[in-house]
């Protein structure tokens, strides 16, 4: 006999035939996605079915505000949209206009060739200080191996170098021994895998040649660029003709869980020649869904804090970590600014989704999808049927202390009207 599901709010309906759609477990086998992902990543099916059941007239232009690692951008492109990403990350913008970019196979395997024979014959006499993480995330030899590698690929034409950089971002994440679990680092005890470097780049750059066989390139156009959600207006000023047809927004925001991908990722960032300073202005200048994100410097708008929100924050125990309830505030009042900005540069009739999950604080479930459709409410969209896709457990730290209680995680959907 199946458990019977909660009840649900108003605007909320059971879809949990999509549960495997907010994850990224669809795009660990799904050519070009699998290249690169992120723990909050939703799958190509999703967007395919927004697009569909909207309406939206191929040709038009698709935005994605947090554009993580492309899946909005190249689904839809290869629908017939035009698509723009936006995300403060630069390491999204990299993985996504690394995705999205048309390549030529033999140019590849060329490049292929010379690296390998760069670094067999290589001394890889490589300064070997580095950042505390990076030296417990390698060895001297695998770091002088990785780096080695990297230098090789610099010098590759400028049409694929992106590509093969990507590659080698995949082999650290095999090789380190720092491992992203969920929103966090797990350490972990290996052997040396210097030797095994080249042969598992080798590897990946074979199955991303595998994945190009069908692949003729983006039919809209398609492109990634860093900048802050906040502030989406500034777009319609750089891509008018793109901007002046926007029809459509789907995106998943971080949710706040204080997850912070800055630290996540890391090695990545380091690697793409980022410094620990930048790193640490990323970290601040993030949406507010870590405790460490700092509130922008530029004025946000105006922001009345909901009631569901109110309701809320009044549950959380006095004994809550103290920064708990900023950064919960500072989430929903980023998340309309967001949601403002985005209501500027939507045409009339356009829609908007936002997978976003409810997470739970000091045992107190915060409705994160509720909220989000109040705040949108206030700001004049039209609150359609959101769709409940799946019912996650919760931290083993909050099931140890407070029990499991179902986290919904939804696809929230408006349409400016």
């Amino acid at each position: 006999m199946s458990r019977e599901l909660p009840p649900l709010p108003n605007h909320l309906k059971y879809r949990l035939n999509l549960s495997n759609h907010v994850t990224p477990r669809l795009l660990k086998d799904k050519p070009v996605h699998r290249w690169f992902y992120f723990p909050h990543s939703f799958s190509p099916k999703l967007v395919e079915i927004l697009l569909t059941e909207w309406q939206v007239p191929t040709g038009s232009t698709v935005l994605d505000p947090f554009v993580g690692a492309g899946t909005t951008l190249y689904t839809s492109s290869r629908q017939g949209y035009n698509a723009l990403g936006i995300d403060i990350s630069p390491l999204s913008i990299f993985v996504s206009n690394t995705k999205v970019r048309v390549y030529d196979p033999p140019q590849i395997r060329q490049a292929v060739e010379s690296i390998t024979i760069m670094f067999r014959t290589g001394q890889h006499n490589i300064d070997l200080t580095r950042t505390d993480r990076l030296q417990q995330a390698f060895t001297d030899a695998e770091f002088n191996a990785l780096k080695g590698l990297q230098q090789a690929i610099l010098v590759q034409p400028e049409q694929v170098r992106d590509l093969l950089l990507l590659a080698l971002l995949r082999v650290q994440q095999v090789v380190s021994r720092a491992k992203s679990d969920g929103g966090w680092f797990r350490w972990v005890e290996q052997d040396c895998q210097a030797t095994s470097i080249l042969p598992a780049f080798v590897d990946i750059v074979n199955t991303m040649l595998l994945d190009l066989i069908d692949t003729h390139g983006p039919y809209g156009l398609c492109l990634a660029r860093q900048h802050d959600a906040r502030q989406l207006v500034e777009l319609q000023e750089w891509y008018p003709e793109l901007m002046n047809d926007c029809q459509a927004i789907i995106t998943s925001p971080p949710y706040p869980n204080r997850h912070d991908y800055s630290r996540i990722f890391q090695i990545e960032l380091l690697t793409l020649g980022l410094n620990e300073n930048d790193i640490f202005t990323l970290r601040y200048e993030s949406l507010r869904s870590n405790v460490e994100a700092h509130p922008p410097e530029r004025e946000l708008p105006l922001f009345i804090v909901p009631e569901r929100l109110q309701e809320t924050l009044d549950l959380l125990p006095d004994d809550t970590d103290r920064r708990i309830d900023p950064m919960l505030r500072g989430y929903f009042e980023d998340m309309n600014a967001v949601m403002h900005s985005a209501f500027q540069v939507l045409t009339p009739g356009g829609y908007i989704a936002l997978v976003v999950g409810n997470v739970r604080h000091a045992g107190v479930m915060i409705p994160v999808d509720e909220i989000l459709i109040e705040v949108g409410e206030t700001l004049g969209y039209k609150p359609l049927t959101s769709w409940v896709a799946r019912l996650r457990g919760n931290s083993a730290q909050q099931m140890g202390r407070y029990g499991r209680e179902p986290a919904r995680e939804s696809v929230v959907i408006f349409r400016k009207t």
